[in-house]
């Protein structure tokens, strides 16, 4: 027998005891004309608040008690008890809070102990806050103001930014920006408490028949969950119905990744140093490095050592837009390490610069812009095709086509699952692979074929 069995059977034990020594009140209307016990129960209750009797059923006014079968009281307790137990996900352990049979909050622990001590103090606040249908009443437009104004200053400036599109803009309002609100008036007009599934799965249909790709329609997906996960931690809602609508699919064919080969890179470089010295170097560190281009953006001169091996600290990403930088995308720092093929690039950049300094700046001084270095390489002729973004996918192939192992590539790119750096091995095949096969066509076929000549 579980542990949750025994707790279930216990719980289920304890009412059956409370409903088998209810009794009628009055000894005369008693079917079995025994005394009645409930005094007993109830005996601190005055006799104003005391059991009513009405033959063989008894009403209590100012307390609510059901009648359940033991069986069904098990069931309830362990139904209760399988919501509550944390939920193994690859190497943490995930707490869910379920209202009305919806996940509406989940959050990832080290330990099991930890996501039930959460859970336990989850459902305890959500118990004291409750959903109050009278704060359900009020439209969602006027209760994403509030919400936009909970989240000044918690937030980044841009995921705030991404989340003020939910309201309309002036310009929408009259009709004079040429674009639609993001939130139909149906759906603002609605009360946050009546909104369900339905109502989501609608929404986002609106917003592909509108030609917004799907992923766009996945970014304003998230930012109408998280204000109605809000909306249930306030009680303005019961549960969060964008957790019901399944998120649109992207059946758009997958462009696939084209890295540079290594004679292709050193051809494309040749060509932009002919242009422009120091945007060949930073075309090198690109293709060479695997960062981000917001992480190259960001990088410090102190960030850069050569002790006791020549290495990049990427620990900041500022996309362009963005006025200052902030954690990368994983959130977590990670070590480059710098080959002796973009060394001397890095050490250009970083001569006569103070520590603070920008490492990769432009020709001229200053921070790099995309469209700058586009403009004044003429990339779109020189780059054979590929966007900066491919420089990062040709550093890892170059990788894994080195010998370098996976888990190294994973943690030099800052990937987060090794799903993500497995792609390449999609496009290149495994590296083992490609030494079997290099064994089988030359080394391990012409030491068979002189092993043969020697036996014979």
């Amino acid at each position: 027998m579980t542990w949750s069995t025994r707790r279930a059977n216990r719980f289920a034990g304890a009412s059956l005891v409370t409903t088998s020594a209810i009794r009628c009140c009055d000894p005369l209307k008693s079917p079995t004309g025994s005394p009645c016990r409930s005094r007993r129960l109830f005996a601190g209750a005055s006799q104003a608040t005391g059991p009513r009797c009405s033959g063989s059923r008894r009403t209590y006014p100012d307390t609510e008690l059901r009648m359940y079968s033991a069986g069904s009281v098990r069931e309830l307790a362990e139904s209760e008890l399988r919501n509550d137990v944390p939920v193994r996900r690859g190497n943490k352990w995930e707490a869910r809070l379920k209202i009305n049979g919806l996940v509406v909050q989940t959050k990832r622990f080290d330990t099991k102990r930890e996501a039930a001590a959460w859970e336990y103090e989850a459902r305890g606040k959500h118990r004291e806050s409750g959903f109050n249908p009278a704060r359900g009443k009020k439209p969602v437009e006027v209760v994403l103001i509030s919400y936009l104004e909970d989240r000044v200053g918690r937030v980044s400036p841009t995921t705030l930014a991404n989340d003020r599109f939910l309201l309309p803009t002036q310009g929408q309002l009259t009709g004079k920006s040429g674009t639609q609100p993001l939130l139909p008036i149906w759906l603002r007009k609605l009360n946050v408490g009546d909104v369900t599934s339905g109502h989501v799965k609608r929404w986002q249909d609106s917003l592909l028949a509108r030609g917004l790709a799907p992923t766009s329609v996945k970014r304003h997906r998230e930012s109408l969950s998280s204000f109605f996960a809000w909306c249930v931690e306030q009680g303005y809602a019961a549960a969060n119905p964008v957790k019901g609508a399944a998120p649109p699919k992207d059946r758009r064919p997958t462009e696939q990744m084209r890295p540079l080969p290594e004679p292709e890179l050193d051809e494309v470089v040749a060509e932009v140093a002919r242009r422009s010295p120091g945007y060949a170097d930073l075309i090198v560190v690109l293709a060479r490095t695997g960062i981000r281009w917001g992480e190259c953006r960001a990088l410090r001169v102190q960030d850069f050592t050569e002790v006791p091996m020549p290495m990049l600290w990427v620990g900041r990403n500022q996309p362009e837009g963005v006025p200052t930088a902030k954690a990368t995308k994983s959130g977590l720092g990670r070590r480059v390490p710098l080959s002796n093929a973009v060394l001397p690039a890095v050490r250009r950049f970083a001569a006569g610069k103070a520590p603070d300094s920008l490492l990769f700046t432009r020709p001229g001084g200053g921070q790099l812009h995309r469209s700058m270095l586009v403009r004044q390489t003429s990339w779109t002729k020189v780059g054979r095709g590929r966007t900066l973004h491919d420089l990062r996918h040709t550093a890892a192939c170059l990788w894994l086509m080195s010998g370098v192992p996976l888990g190294t590539v994973q943690a030099w790119l800052g990937h987060s699952t090794i799903a993500m750096t497995s792609r390449y091995l999609h496009h290149l095949g495994d590296y083992a692979d490609r030494a079997a096969l290099e064994l089988l066509n030359g080394t391990r076929g012409s030491g068979a074929k002189a092993d043969d000549e020697e036996t014979g």
